[in-house]
């Protein structure tokens, strides 16, 4: 077999393993790009062999990675970015060994995931947080209006970015207030709209809310006319409005706004099983992990109002310590 053919074969069976896995088709469109990019490096050093590729070689792209710098910052690419780049070339030998194209998986066992920076974590807005940066947005211009509505939508049911960038008019009941939103793995849901939320997409669609195969959300350039809003858009979208309103910080990205209405939701009292279907979660552990903020405030409550925990209580002075030294030289001698 060729490199040529074996490169197609390549693409093919990732093909198949991305359908298989239900894969989204932004993250389908992630996979490919590295992968393209893997190739051609593979063209330039290798000839497009692709048997000439080993453990070593392997090891060698993955440095190409953490040495790149991303075209839009000029910034080092980030460690999840690394990680999953080099996670789509890994996919592509797992599926030619599987298939029986080639004896051996150079990918196989090589542990090269970068951790992220000490300390940093994703974490959600706080309920001033995504008022402020909600009600900061002027829906007077065009643009101001299908970016609140865009955002308001996600806060109120707890979108992917991916979800609410694929949402077709005809997905939304405006009697009902309720939407269709097809989620990963093919995991259809209907969910909720807060009314906030319903009158801006309202406003928003004006005439087109009788369009029911038109896409709630298109994309602003020529290139992306007549096409749904792109993942990516909304994110730069995101990012951008943050550093307008002075609130950019690392930790926070669109899937923030996701996980602040899981967070909001728990903190006013709903179950963890409702949100679970909310949020279009397979397992329940997924969601549970929403649930640390909620638990890292009652201890920070717990710390400071329990009779045992107060800072001004002391329970262990010198007298409580003689005695416990008292009890316990008793129980030995007994």
């Amino acid at each position: 077999m060729t490199g040529r053919e074996l490169t197609d074969l390549a693409r093919s069976l990732v093909e198949e393993e991305m359908t298989a896995r239900r894969l989204v088709p932004h993250s389908r469109v992630l996979v490919r790009a590295a992968q393209k990019e893997f190739f051609r490096w593979v063209s330039r050093r290798y000839s497009g062999n692709l048997d000439a590729v080993g453990r070593k070689e392997l090891i060698r792209y993955h440095g190409v990675l953490v040495a790149r710098k991303s075209k839009k910052t000029g910034e080092p690419l980030a460690a999840d970015t690394i990680n999953a780049r080099f996670r789509a070339v890994s996919l592509i030998f797992s599926v030619l060994y599987r298939s029986g194209a080639i004896t051996d998986n150079p990918a196989h066992g090589l542990k090269l995931d970068i951790p992220s920076p000490p300390g940093w974590k994703r974490r959600p807005l706080t309920k001033e947080e995504i008022t402020r940066f909600l009600e900061s947005i002027d829906p007077v211009t065009s643009q101001g209006l299908k970016d609140r509505t865009l955002f308001e939508l996600i806060y109120s049911s707890g979108l992917r970015v991916a979800e609410a960038a694929a949402l077709k008019v005809g997905d939304i009941d405006f009697d009902r207030r309720v939407m269709v939103v097809r989620g990963k793995f093919d995991r259809d849901r209907v969910v909720p709209i807060s009314s906030v939320a319903h009158d801006f997409l309202v406003r928003y669609l004006g005439k087109k809310a009788d369009d029911g195969d038109a896409w709630v959300f298109t994309g602003g350039d020529t290139a992306s006319r007549g096409k749904h809003i792109a993942s990516m858009s909304v994110s730069e979208r995101f990012r951008t409005l943050l550093r307008r309103f002075g609130m950019d910080k690392p930790e926070i990205s669109t899937h923030s706004i996701r996980h602040s209405t899981a967070t909001h939701l728990l903190e006013n009292g709903a179950s963890i099983r409702h949100v679970q279907e909310l949020l279009g979660h397979h397992c329940i552990e997924s969601t549970v992990r929403y649930t640390h903020v909620m638990t890292d405030a009652l201890t920070r409550i717990y710390r400071k109002y329990h009779p045992r925990e107060h800072e001004l209580f002391e329970a262990v002075d010198e007298a409580y310590e003689a005695r416990l030294d008292a009890l316990v030289a008793g129980r030995r001698k007994g």
